[in-house]
């Protein structure tokens, strides 16, 4: 995460999000478990649901919805990484990839 150097929310999340979804090969992501994860790594998100939220409505989608377990507001929700959202989160690797060789 700190390699990513995210800086907005949506940035943060869709990094937290690949690294469970690509690096750790979960199916679906857990909302309040990646809030939870990046809170630890002082990261922390304000609403992490509607940071999802807005990583879904974006053209392309970078995230979808794949569960909602309860029909409240609050009930628990789970998230996937789309294609294009692994692309983003590919290309924020190489930008800062080729940012460091740069420096070195």
């Amino acid at each position: 995460m700190s390699e990513l150097h995210p800086t907005t929310e949506n940035e943060k999340a869709l990094a937290a999000g690949y690294w469970f979804q690509v690096i750790q090969g979960r199916e679906d992501l857990d909302a309040q478990e990646v809030n939870s994860v990046l809170r630890h790594l002082g990261h922390a998100i304000s609403n992490i649901t509607r940071t999802f939220g807005r990583l879904m409505e974006g053209k392309p989608q970078f995230v979808i919805q794949t569960h909602k377990s309860g029909t409240s507001k609050q009930a628990r929700k789970k998230y996937r990484i789309t294609a294009e959202g692994v692309k983003a989160v590919e290309r924020m690797i190489q930008a800062n990839s080729a940012g460091a060789t740069q420096q070195g």
